[in-house]
């Protein structure tokens, strides 16, 4: 057997490698939920400070 085939046959560090492509869809998941809420609560904002600037004038 040749060295190609142990290392494709070879499993030790596989449990590592789904670990680290599980968390990084859950980062990127992550990320892109806090740009979209934030993105919300801008606007949020922003319209609550027109409306106070409206009902101030």
């Amino acid at each position: 057997m040749n060295f190609a085939t142990r290392l494709i046959r070879d499993e030790r560090g596989q449990d590592l490698a789904e670990y680290a492509i599980a968390l990084a869809v859950i980062t990127i998941a992550v990320i892109a939920a806090v740009q979209l809420v934030g993105t919300r609560v801008t606007t949020l904002w922003n319209q609550a400070a027109t409306t106070l600037q409206n009902a101030a004038s």
